[in-house]
C-alpha cells in the first residue's frame, strides 16, 4: 500500500518524539553520559520510512534528547552519528531479501554508535586542551557502555520489528 507524504511526515514526527522520549528514559553512567535504548526507535524509522523521512526523525529525536538532557556539547556529534547510522542501515537493507537479515543489518549499525562516540569524545577532549595520549585513551572507558547501549537497542528493535512488519508499516 502506497502511503502519502502526509502519512510519512506524521510517522516521522511520531518516531522523532519516541526517539526523544525513550532516549530520555536513560540510565546515567556518571559524568560521562547515559545509556538508553532510543536507538531502537531510530532502527524502526529505518524500517518504516523512506530515507527523506527516517533521516530527520533520527537526527531531530536524538539531537533534542541530548540538548534537553544537559549534553548540548554532544548535539552535533549525535546528529552526525545518527545520520550515519540511518544512511548505512538504508544502504545495507537493500542487500538481503529476508526480513531477519535486514533487521540484523539494521542492528549492526550500532557499531557506528560505538565508533562515532569514541571519535566524538576524542575530538572534544582535544578541543578542551587534553594531551593527545589522554584524548585517545580516556574515551576507551566508554566503549563498553556504548556497546551495551547498541546491543540493548538492537534487542528491543528485534522484538518490535516483527510487529511493525506484520502491520505493514515497513517503508514502501
Amino acid at each position: 500500500m502506497k502511503r502519502s507524504k502526509l502519512t510519512h511526515l506524521v510517522i516521522a514526527a511520531l518516531l522523532a518524539a519516541l526517539v526523544l522520549v525513550i532516549t530520555r528514559l536513560s540510565f546515567p553512567i556518571g559524568a560521562g553520559g547515559y545509556i538508553h535504548v532510543g536507538d531502537s526507535m531510530i532502527y524502526l524509522a529505518v524500517l518504516m520510512l523512506p530515507l527523506p523521512y527516517a533521516l530527520p526523525a533520527a537526527m531531530l529525536g536524538a539531537g533534542l534528547a541530548d540538548f534537553t538532557s544537559g549534553y548540548a556539547v554532544y548535539v552535533i556529534p549525535t546528529v552526525l552519528i545518527k545520520a550515519a547510522m540511518v544512511l548505512a542501515a538504508k544502504g545495507l537493507i537493500r542487500l538481503p531479501k529476508k526480513a531477519i537479515l535486514q533487521d540484523l543489518l539494521i542492528c549492526a549499525t550500532g557499531v557506528i554508535t560505538v565508533a562515532g562516540y569514541y571519535l566524538a569524545d576524542v575530538v572534544l577532549a582535544l578541543l578542551s586542551g587534553s594531551g593527545t595520549a589522554a584524548a585517545f585513551s580516556a574515551p576507551v572507558a566508554y566503549i563498553p557502555f556504548n556497546t551495551i547501549q547498541a546491543v540493548a537497542s538492537g534487542a528491543l528493535y528485534l522484538l518490535l520489528a516483527r510487529g511493525a512488519r506484520n502491520i505493514r508499516w515497513a517503508a514502501d
